[in-house]
């Protein structure tokens, strides 16, 4: 377990996920591609139908980045998703987005503006990208405080 309590995984070639602390305890003889969360396997898992349907050509995990030279600062991004069509996409996959993580990724969007990239996490079961989700928590909080003005205010009338 990492410093989120993140518990990382392995993920083998047909998609079957494994705790990597099960597979040390049980000496299990497991071939995978080791990820530092259940969030990162999962969602490999989802990728490998993509690639096995063609609309995938190729997905790099761990590309790495480099964002200065001295001090050195690299940026590694969880996955490196390329496209049939020729397209690419980076995703990072987050359950905490840490104060590094965000220096890093303004770094990032400045050094290499043409690249895309994704920052997603599960929620209530969906892949979003964390953006939206931040927006749907701004309306929601918006919605509790004009609700809450409105029972002060008739709370105040009676």
């Amino acid at each position: 377990m990492n410093k989120y309590n993140a518990k990382p995984v392995i993920v083998t070639a047909d998609g079957t996920l494994f705790e990597e602390a099960l597979v040390k305890q049980y000496k299990l003889d497991i071939n995978g591609i080791r990820f530092a969360s259940k969030k990162e396997g999962e969602y490999y898992q989802e990728l490998l139908p993509m690639v096995q349907d063609g609309t995938l050509s190729e997905v790099i995990c761990q590309p790495s980045y480099i964002l200065q030279d001295a001090p050195k600062i690299t940026y590694i991004a969880d996955f490196l998703l390329k496209f049939a069509d020729g397209s690419e996409i980076i995703v990072d996959v987050k359950g905490v987005e840490t104060p590094t993580f965000k220096l890093k990724l303004k770094l990032f969007t400045n050094l290499f503006p043409d690249k895309k990239i994704q920052i997603l996490t599960k929620h209530r079961g969906e892949w979003m990208e964390t953006s939206e989700i931040k927006k749907k928590k701004a309306a929601q909080k918006k919605i509790e405080r004009q609700l809450l003005k409105r029972a002060a205010a008739q709370k105040g009338r009676l």
